[in-house]
């Protein structure tokens, strides 16, 4: 009886993501920005040098990069606490299936509808326009870096919803992290600027604790000679780091997912949820 509700609970949370019109949304935008239109053109034209694709793929990454978050947090800030706020939570939970079960559950459902979106949106859409130009590994390896960063805007989208009083303010707090993410701590403008001051490791913070520039930079070293080639951000991580550096972001990105995941499962399990 238990595996059988925390099955409907998953079923039922893939359905309401993957219904959504804001899945949907982004479905069609992540597709726009892999498929790039003209530029499919003129690959099929053979209008484009030899090597376009890994500057083509560098302008999609840093594009499409920040907005994943935007795809995962505000549905995931708000799952829990929607639930805990309209009284449905205490309703659920009275089934014979554990908290655990339950927060599980919905974390596997909302993962795999986005995930579904990404790799549908993004990696099809590659796929298709540039089989020629790119090869199966560094898509595969763009949408595992995608899927990584997805999971860990999830553990900390999970955590806001845990934590959290009102829907409101849970989606205001998704909206503001996605904020600090993607335009307050973004080490790419602030790479240069230490290091015209020779301070370089001052900007180590700004990626390693930001998992879009640290999920950006591990995707970017799979397509490029050297760290060194990705600018400030990538030299700051070669300085410190040397050929460990792609590790290094690896390791963070799967701290981020762990450390909110497990905070996020401890809260819950200790939280009234009357």
């Amino acid at each position: 009886m238990t595996l059988k509700a925390t099955r409907a609970i998953f079923v039922q949370t893939f359905k309401e993501t993957i219904r959504s019109k804001w899945l949907i949304m982004f479905a069609a935008v992540f597709f726009l920005l892999a498929f790039n239109l003209p530029l499919a053109a003129l690959v099929a034209l053979d209008f484009l040098p030899v090597n376009y694709s890994s500057q083509f793929l560098s302008t999609i990454i840093t594009v499409s990069f920040p907005l994943i978050p935007l795809l995962s947090l505000p549905l995931g800030s708000t799952s829990i606490v929607e639930e805990r706020e309209s009284g449905l939570l205490q309703y659920i939970l009275a089934a014979p299936v554990s908290r655990n079960q339950f927060l599980f559950a919905r974390l596997a459902g909302l993962f795999v509808a986005t995930t579904a979106t990404i790799t549908l949106g993004f990696g099809a859409a590659s796929l298709i326009a540039f089989k020629f130009a790119f090869n199966v590994f560094t898509i595969s390896f763009v949408v595992f870096a995608s899927c990584v960063l997805n999971a860990a805007m999830l553990g900390i989208a999970l955590l806001v919803s845990v934590v959290s009083k009102r829907k409101a303010t849970a989606l205001g707090a998704g909206i503001f992290i996605w904020f600090i993410f993607s335009v307050i701590s973004d080490s790419a403008l602030l790479a240069p600027i230490f290091s015209m001051a020779g301070r370089v490791e001052v900007v180590l913070p700004f990626i390693l604790l930001n998992p879009v520039e640290s999920a950006r930079l591990l995707v970017l070293s799979q397509s490029v000679h050297s760290f060194v080639d990705l600018g400030a951000s990538g030299m700051a991580m070669n300085y410190t780091f040397g050929s460990s550096a792609g590790t290094v972001l690896l390791i963070t990105m799967l701290l981020w997912i762990a450390i909110t995941l497990t905070a996020a499962f401890i809260l819950f399990i200790r939280q009234d949820v009357r």
